[in-house]
Order: structure tokens, then sequence, then C-alpha cells
């Protein structure tokens, strides 16, 4: 049997892909995607994988260095997979996600929109309030952290630069636990083990932690000394919560059984206060969510006649938040527990004048197509709108839509179709909710061409 030739050739970094792999050419003009080259970077690499019009390749050696690259600050950056730009100088970071933006806009056609500058953070470091971790088994004890990436191989995490520090240090305290309690981690393979994750929700606000267990069982060995050990070695855990589970990812249909203290942590948004629990959906940068809303809020300069859609809702951030500047806000959000949250959150707040519907968003607005609406808001999940809401909004004559989108491909598909259906494009501008990795968000406001 003859061994397989290894391909390697030195090209050039000519550009980006949206999740920050370097775009090369080999001399006959195939496209190779090589992972850890910066652009203008000239590397040899080895072509690991082909196929019709494009390849993925590797880093043999590194012939040039960008003056942007920079030393990752985790040690577990090419391997973990989750910070996929954590090699490059902040400032260039930024600058890459604002082009991603521009070039979306370019893409669809519009170039009499000037692209404003990102808002970034000035610590972009510790910034998620919630954290899913995940559990294998090693040859000395449990492993906690995470997937590698395109994979189901964990990444057993001794630091982490995205989650909180107090969460983090109750990771380490959990993982010690369940290891002087030998407690096992789950085994799709075998069915055998209990520990299948771990969800870490934590206050921006308020010194507070909530943590979900989700489990294979109903119940922990030890479960009263286990947990009472917990809470004493970490005050800022206030509430404590088990779930069993089918699968790691499917603790949101099940039944949480509340182990110790509350259920929820508290937290504010531009002077709003919420209630989050185990199952609640709010956005897991809350200092980038207060300038998101702000700059949103701003675009759609709203009057106080104003009626405004807050379209896929969530627990009402947006309504919420806009609420004692307009007459009245009306809500939409499919997860019936999201939409429980926001009306209580309403309450909680003294808000009366928002009002929340559970449903698709596309077929919940076909009640409101007769009504005149001044103003609506976007922020749908990553695969964007339905092209049916997209058709209501556009017979329904919206004299503004704020868009805040997380998926600039599927923006530019749905903002395409608005804009050839009567929307022009006033405003647009990329908020970095995500530091460290390729993830961008963005607002584009529109209106109506007749404005």
């Amino acid at each position: 049997m003859t061994e397989e030739k290894i391909e390697k050739y030195i090209v050039e970094a000519v550009d980006l892909t949206h999740d920050g792999l370097a775009v090369t050419r080999l001399d006959d003009g195939y496209t190779v995607f090589v992972e850890d080259l910066l652009k203008g970077e000239t590397a040899e690499i080895e072509v690991i994988k082909r196929r019709k019009n494009f390849g993925f390749g590797k880093v043999i050696t590194r012939i040039n260095r960008s003056p942007y690259r920079q030393a990752p600050k985790c040690k577990h950056f090419y391997d973990c997979g989750g910070c996929q730009l954590m090699h490059m100088d902040y400032d260039v970071q930024i600058a890459f996600k604002r082009y991603r933006i521009e070039l979306m806009l370019k893409k669809i056609g519009v170039e009499d929109v000037e692209v404003e500058d990102i808002t970034s953070m000035v610590n972009p470091y510790y910034y998620r309030n919630k954290v899913d971790i995940k559990f294998t088994n090693g040859e000395n004890g449990i492993k906690a952290g995470y997937y590698k990436s395109k994979s189901h191989d964990l990444v057993d995490i001794e630091e982490c630069y995205i989650m909180p520090k107090k969460s983090f240090q109750l990771l380490i305290l959990l993982k010690n636990l369940l290891n002087q309690y030998d407690i096992k981690a789950y085994d799709d393979k075998t069915k055998t083990g209990l520990i299948k994750s771990a969800v870490f929700r934590e206050s921006s606000k308020h010194k507070e932690i909530i943590l979900l267990l989700n489990l294979a069982d109903s119940k922990l060995p030890n479960e009263t000394q286990f947990v009472k050990r917990l809470a004493e070695q970490q005050n800022e855990l206030v509430g404590l919560g088990i779930a069993k589970t089918d699968k790691d990812d499917f603790y949101l249909n099940k039944p949480i059984r509340l182990v110790y203290g509350k259920r929820f942590i508290n937290d504010m948004i531009l002077d709003i206060k919420y209630r989050i629990g185990f199952k609640s959906f709010f956005q897991v940068n809350p200092v980038q969510t207060e300038r998101l809303y702000t700059l949103a809020i701003d675009y759609a300069n709203l009057k106080k006649k104003d009626k405004v859609i807050d379209a896929y809702c969530g627990i009402g951030t947006i309504a919420l938040s806009i609420a004692n500047k307009v007459y009245k806000v009306f809500g939409i959000e499919k997860l019936r527990s999201a939409v429980y949250d926001a009306k209580r959150n309403a309450k909680m707040n003294n808000i009366r004048n928002a009002f929340f519907e559970v449903g698709d968003t596309e077929e919940v607005i076909q009640k409101w197509k007769k009504y005149a609406f001044d103003a609506l808001f976007v922020d749908p999940p990553r695969k964007g709108c339905k092209k049916k809401f997209l058709q209501t909004i556009v017979n329904m004559k919206i004299p503004k839509i704020v868009y805040i989108s997380c998926n600039p491909a599927t923006l530019g598909r749905d903002l395409e179709y608005l804009i050839n259906n009567g929307y022009k494009i006033r405003k647009a501008a990329p908020v970095d909710m995500f530091p460290q990795t390729s993830h961008v968000e963005s607002i584009v406001l529109l209106t109506l061409n007749t404005i």
C-alpha cells in the first residue's frame, strides 16, 4: 500500500471568512480555508481536506507574522475553538466585524449607507452571564468544559476568559465535589454515569448565581450533603435546580426540581428589573445589551403616541425598555415560558402598556395586520425571519423597522426582500456582543420610501 501524498503549499491569506478562517488560493486558483492565519500572513500549509470547489488546510510553518497577531490569553484557545478571534488584537477583531456588515450591505447592492463605528467593549473578557458546561470521564476523575469545534471531544478547561470569574470558581468547586463523591459523567454509549451538563447563570448587577444540573437520573447521591457543601463554599450561589433529561440540551422541556435556594437571579437592563430563571432567555452580555438597546431606541426615534411591535420578544427586554416612551407596545414570542417571564417582569416594573402574546411570530402578526403601527423591532434567531412574516409587515406598511441581527447572512437576505418591497436602509451599526468570537450583532434602521 502506498502512502497518501501530503499536499504542501506556500500561500498568502487574502481575506477572512465569516468565522475567522483565512482565505488562501493555490496557484491554480483553488481556494483553501486555513485556521490560525491572519490576513496578510504567508505560511506553508498542508491541505487536509479537499472538496470540489474549496478545501481546508492547516499551518505547518508561518513565514511572516502579522503585526496584529497577539498571543491568546487562554491556554485552551487552539483546542477549544469557542473563541475564534483571540489571536487577533482586539482593535482588529472589531474592524473585522464592521467589515462583515459592510460586505453584507455591498452584496445586496447597498452602497449609499456608511456603516457606523462598532460599539466595542472596554474589557472584552468575562462577559457571558450564561454558560453551558459539559462533562465526561477522564483517567484522573471527571472532566468539565466545552466541546471542540464541530466535534464531541471535550476540552477539560482550567481557565476561561469569557466566563465570569465567580461562575468559573463555582465550576471548579462543583468539579471537585463530583470527584470527591465519585459521581461520574453520563456516557451515552454505555448508558452509565449521572451528570450530563451544568448551566451557570450569573447576575451582572448583583452577586448572584443559579446553577442547573442536568442528570440522567432525578437525584444526586448524598444530595443533601453535596448541595450543603456547594452552597457553604460559594456564597454567590443562591439557587440550585436539578432536571432529569433524555439529552443534555433538552432541559428546556423538562421540569426542574429546586433543591436549594430560589429559582431565579435578579438583574437589570436600562433601569428595568428582571427575574431570570433557569429557563429564561436573556442576552448573554448585559453590558453590551444596554448599549445595543440604547442605540436601537435612538434609531427608532419613538414618540409618546406610537404603537410598536416587538417581534421575537423573548422575555420582553426591548418592549419593557421602550414602554415608557410609547403609547403601547405588543410583544410576540413562541416560547410560553418566555411570555410568562415577560408578563411577570412587566408587572414587577409596574408597566401597564406592554402586552405579550404566545405564538409563532408570522402567525400572531396576522391578527394585527389591519391595524396601524408606527414602528417594529425585529430580533429573530440566527435563521432570520420567515418569508410569511416579511410579506405581512410589507403589506402593513409599518413606517419604521429596527432590525437587530446576530447573523449577517440571514440579515442580508431579509434586508434584500424589504428593500425590494418598498423599504430603504437609513442606518446600520455593528455591536460587539461576543468579543473573542467571530459572531457579530448589528442594528439596521429601515423606513418606507414614502417617508
